[in-house]
C-alpha cells in the first residue's frame, strides 16, 4: 500500500483511505491505469487485491477529501 494522504472512518468503523497509488498497486487490483492518481480505498481480505479495494479515482486531492465529507467520513491523523 503506498503512503496515504488521508484516513477517515465510517460509522460502523470501516476506514477508507486517500492516496497515490502506483501502476503495480493499481495493476495487482485488476486496473490497467496508465499512470498514477489519487483514489480512495479500503481494506480488503482480497489475496488478489494486495490488500486493499480501490473504491474511486479522483481528479485533485481537494476532490478527494470533498468526497471524503461527502460520505460523512471521520478523518482521523494520517
Amino acid at each position: 500500500m503506498d503512503e496515504f494522504l488521508a484516513m477517515g472512518t465510517t460509522p460502523n468503523g470501516q476506514e477508507i483511505y486517500l492516496s497515490e497509488l502506483s501502476k503495480q498497486t493499481l495493476a495487482e487490483n485488476g486496473m490497467k491505469e496508465d499512470s498514477t492518481g489519487l483514489y480512495i480505498y479500503e481494506a480488503s481480505d482480497n489475496p488478489r487485491g494486495c490488500g486493499i479495494r480501490v473504491l474511486a479515482a479522483v481528479p485533485c486531492l481537494e476532490a478527494g477529501f470533498r468526497m471524503l465529507d461527502i460520505l460523512g467520513l471521520r478523518l482521523m491523523p494520517a
